[in-house]
Order: structure tokens, then sequence, then C-alpha cells
């Protein structure tokens, strides 16, 4: 379609352009010759006798009716020929497996153990007769009752 819009561009441009280049006289074929004048200078001289034809407007008229001609055939061809609809595939589905991890077999079991476990020293509230006092009571290690795994 770009071409032919672009060769019907250059026929308009072609038709609207005169063959001759520049202001002047014009001699036309066929028509009455141009009158010989006397005088001022020495020799006839000719003067121009100006015919007024219309050229640069029947080249544009024809230009234009090419151009629109161009314009109606484009219409005629998009509309007789649509684009091709574009072919969509779809997406892939994709199926996550489900991830199995086999978990290892553990053998063994806890057992309670008697253990020596630090304890921080600390303050503790004393009842002396009646009369609560806090007494530092240093830090000392003790007998406690932990669990502890045992592995075959």
């Amino acid at each position: 379609m770009k071409k032919i819009l672009t060769v019907l561009l250059v026929c308009l441009m072609a038709l609207g352009v005169s063959a001759r280049p520049g202001p002047g006289p014009r001699v036309s074929r066929g028509g009455p010759a141009p009158r010989m004048v006397r005088g001022g200078g020495p020799g006839p001289r000719a003067v121009p006798h100006h015919h007024h034809h219309h050229h640069g407007r029947t080249a544009l008229g024809v230009g234009a009716g090419i151009l629109g001609a161009g314009l109606v055939a484009g219409a005629i061809y998009d509309a007789t020929h649509p684009e091709p609809a574009p072919i969509v595939t779809p997406a892939p589905v994709v199926v996550q497996q489900p991830v199995v991890v086999q978990q290892p077999v553990v053998t063994g079991h806890y057992e309670t153990r008697v253990q020596n476990v630090w304890v921080e020293g600390r303050y503790v509230d004393q009842n002396y007769n009646g009369v609560l006092q806090r007494v530092w009571q240093p830090g000392h290690y003790e007998q406690r009752q932990t669990q502890v795994w045992v592995s075959p």
C-alpha cells in the first residue's frame, strides 16, 4: 500500500511541474505570430503576446484525481484483504510435581540423667522473726535432672 501511495505522489509532483523553466515569453504553436513593432532602437523587436493557458491547473487536477483514485483503491484493497489474525498459542501449563523428602530413620531415645548445673548468684528474701530481709546467695552447683538424647 505504501508503494502505491509513493508512486501516486511522484506522479502528482511530475504533473504539477511545468516543462519550461523560468519567466519569459511563451511561443505558442499554431497561434498568431508575435507582432513586429518599430520604435526606440535599431531593427524590429518582438512584443510578447500573452495567452492565458492553465496548464498548471489542469496538471494539478489530473494529479489530484490520480491521488484520489489511489486513496479509494487503497481503501478498497484494505477492506477486501484484511490482515490475518495473529496466532496465539496458549502458554504451556507447568504442573509442579510434589517433592518427597525421605526422612532419615532416627534411632535412639531420651534418658533422664542427673547433672551438675551452675546456678548464678542472686538475692533471696529470708524471714527473720517476721521481718523480711534480702540476703545475697552466691553462685553454686546444683544437681538437676535433665533429658539427654542417647543414640545407639
